[in-house]
């Protein structure tokens, strides 16, 4: 009998970590992120989550380029403690996807922001992003 409990509780604690470790940390960006639809305007989001951090657009190349040919722009949050939320657009500047954010919080999280050259504040991106 023992046994058994000493098992039903390695099992219950095993899955609660599981469960903790996978199911993400939701901030207020990301709650917000939750309410997104296809098909939304552009400014229609960027009034919803306010003026994005960085905004990837066909040029670029590297670890944050456009996979897809559908998609225009991505224009991505900062949502401290856990990765970006990202939005995608399609030539209409439509939301055709999206990324709450929700995956990975933590340190790792930051691992999951673009680098400075796709700021918000230079000069190729600073419209895209009002």
């Amino acid at each position: 009998m023992k046994r058994m409990s000493a098992l039903i509780m390695c099992s219950c604690l095993l899955t609660f970590v599981v469960s903790s470790v996978f199911s993400g940390e939701v901030t207020d960006l990301s709650k917000k992120a939750a309410t997104l639809t296809i098909g939304m305007p552009r400014q229609n989001v960027i009034n919803l989550l306010g003026n994005p951090s960085w905004a990837v657009i066909p040029a670029d190349k590297g670890d944050f380029h456009l996979s897809s040919t559908r998609v225009i722009l991505g224009l991505y949050w900062k949502n401290t403690p856990c990765s970006p939320v990202v939005v995608d657009f399609d030539n209409a500047y439509k939301v055709i996807g999206w990324d709450e954010g929700r995956a990975l919080c933590g340190d790792d999280a930051q691992l999951y922001e673009p680098s400075e050259e796709y700021s918000c504040s230079k000069k190729d991106r600073y419209e895209l992003c009002k």
